[in-house]
């Protein structure tokens, strides 16, 4: 048979702490992102300037 599970009186921390991580790992990797797209970046600009001979 299966078992009902039931909230205990610390779940709801729990569930608050854990959608906290998700928010603070959402954020981070968007810095991530951001950031990796900035060296790309520029990487792209320093290549066009090599490239143009100047």
């Amino acid at each position: 048979m299966a078992t009902l599970t039931h909230h205990q009186p610390g779940s709801a921390e729990h569930d608050v702490r854990s959608v906290g991580a998700v928010i603070v790992s959402a954020v981070v990797l968007v810095a991530l992102l951001v950031g990796a797209a900035g060296v790309v970046g520029s990487i792209v600009d320093l290549a066009g300037w090599a490239m143009s001979g100047r």
